[in-house]
C-alpha cells in the first residue's frame, strides 16, 4: 500500500490529459467525472487537451491505402529535429493536423543551414578586431536583432505555455 500510495502521489496530480477529439464523450468525460468522484480537488486534473487527427500530406492516415508513417520511420526517414519541426508546424488544436513530407525536408534544410552559419560565426572569422570602430549603423542593426531575438523568445515562451506549437516555431 505504501509503494502504491507513493507511486500515486509521484503522478497526481496530472498537469495535463491530453487525447483525441473523438474520446471527448468518453474516455476524457469520464476521466473528469471519475477524479470528482474519488479524489479531493487538490488531485483533479490541472488541465486537458483534446486535439485532431494527423493527415499525412493533406490525406486520412490509413494502412490499408498505404498512407501511413510510424514516428520510428519519420524519424529515420528525416530525423528527430525535422520530424519535430513538421509536426509542430503540421497544426494545434481540435483541427486535424497535417504533416507534410516537403516540411520537414525544408527543416532540414534550414537546420543544415543554421549549423552552417553558427559554426562559422564561432570560429572567429567575422568577429570585429578589438578597438575597431563600429559605424553607428551597424551598432543600431546589432541592437535591433538583439531586439528581435528577445521578442522571439517572450513570444516563443509563451505559445509553449498555451501548447501553441505551431506559433512557438514560427516565433
Amino acid at each position: 500500500m505504501q509503494r502504491m500510495r507513493r507511486e500515486f502521489r509521484f503522478w497526481y496530480p496530472m498537469d495535463m490529459r491530453v487525447s483525441g477529439k473523438d474520446l471527448v464523450p468518453n474516455h476524457l468525460t469520464l476521466s473528469l467525472y471519475c477524479h470528482v468522484a474519488l479524489f479531493p480537488e487538490r488531485f483533479w486534473p490541472r488541465g486537458m487537451r483534446a486535439n485532431g487527427h494527423l493527415l499525412l500530406n493533406s490525406a486520412k492516415m490509413s494502412k490499408s491505402t498505404g498512407n501511413f508513417m510510424t514516428m520510428a520511420e519519420a524519424v529515420s526517414e528525416f530525423g528527430a529535429d525535422a520530424t519535430r519541426f513538421a509536426l509542430a508546424d503540421a497544426g494545434d488544436g481540435i483541427e486535424d493536423a497535417n504533416f507534410l513530407r516537403e516540411t520537414a525536408n525544408a527543416a532540414i534544410l534550414r537546420l543544415h543551414a543554421q549549423l552552417e552559419f553558427f559554426s562559422t560565426a564561432l570560429s572567429g572569422e567575422h568577429v570585429r578586431p578589438a578597438g575597431a570602430v563600429v559605424p553607428p549603423a551597424a551598432a543600431f542593426a546589432d541592437d535591433v536583432f538583439a531586439n528581435d531575438i528577445n521578442r522571439a523568445i517572450v513570444d516563443a515562451t509563451a505559445a509553449y505555455a498555451r501548447t501553441a506549437f505551431r506559433d512557438a516555431l514560427k516565433a
